[in-house]
């Protein structure tokens, strides 16, 4: 047996939304074939964020792919940062030793 989920798209999870509402969690799941705690976390993201919290995981992966890319750049510019103080420092030392 084959275990395929369905992808929903924004405007489906607003009309599972709209009728959770109405209707209740239990019969929006039956009507819809959509498990409870996704209709809890549709509602919830789209209380937070309204319809584009409701969008794909592809957007969501892409922001996360982006977050983490970011990271990465803030880290080597701590590095250089922290490099380059360590330089002037050591250059401070030496000057005060000369003198």
């Amino acid at each position: 047996m084959k275990n395929h989920r369905k992808t929903w798209s924004s405007q489906e999870k607003l009309e599972i939304i709209n009728y959770y509402k109405k209707w209740g969690a239990t019969k929006t799941s039956r009507e819809y074939s959509v498990s409870i705690p996704s209709i809890y976390k549709w509602k919830s993201a789209f209380e937070k964020e309204g319809k584009t919290g409701l969008s794909s995981k592809e957007k969501t992966n892409q922001e996360s792919r982006e977050l983490k890319r970011l990271k990465r750049e803030n880290d080597q510019l701590k590095k250089i940062v922290a490099e380059k103080e360590l330089r002037l420092r050591i250059q401070e030392e030496m000057l005060k030793k000369s003198h």
